[in-house]
């Protein structure tokens, strides 16, 4: 196995390795509930919490990122399924435990369904039914 293979295989299985002033660190993917890109820089949160800023753009963190558990459902946003709480379909809302809202794109709406399908996750998440 060479080095970028076991690096990149490492690396999508447990978390997201990012470089601090004086050390590397490693935040794990069950700790992520979204990224928000804005002004430049991407922003990894766990909750309301910032955990991380990058200066990385969401495409390449997007291809990072395990697919069977994130979404990029806005430009803006990568999600972690496991913390959804709700889908609201009348306002294109993602709500998370805690609250938070993230937006539902128009174009990114039927793959969202697929994702959530797909996933395994059973939740009623809708007004009506994902499933």
């Amino acid at each position: 196995m060479s080095v970028n293979s076991y690096k990149h295989n490492h690396f999508r299985r447990y978390g997201l390795w990012v470089k601090g002033s004086e050390s590397i660190e490693l935040l794990p993917f069950e700790s992520i509930t979204h990224i928000h890109h804005y002004g430049g820089m991407s922003r990894v949160y766990k909750g309301e919490q910032l955990l991380r800023e990058l200066r990385m753009p969401l495409s390449g963190l997007e291809r990072i990122m395990p697919g069977n558990r994130f979404f990029r459902p806005h430009r803006n946003f990568i999600i972690n399924k496991d913390y959804i709480s709700r889908y609201d379909e009348n306002n294109a809302m993602i709500l998370f435990e805690g609250g938070r809202k993230i937006p539902l794109s128009r174009r990114r709406k039927k793959s969202f369904r697929v994702f959530m399908n797909e996933s395994n996750n059973q939740k009623n998440l809708t007004d009506g039914r994902f499933i």
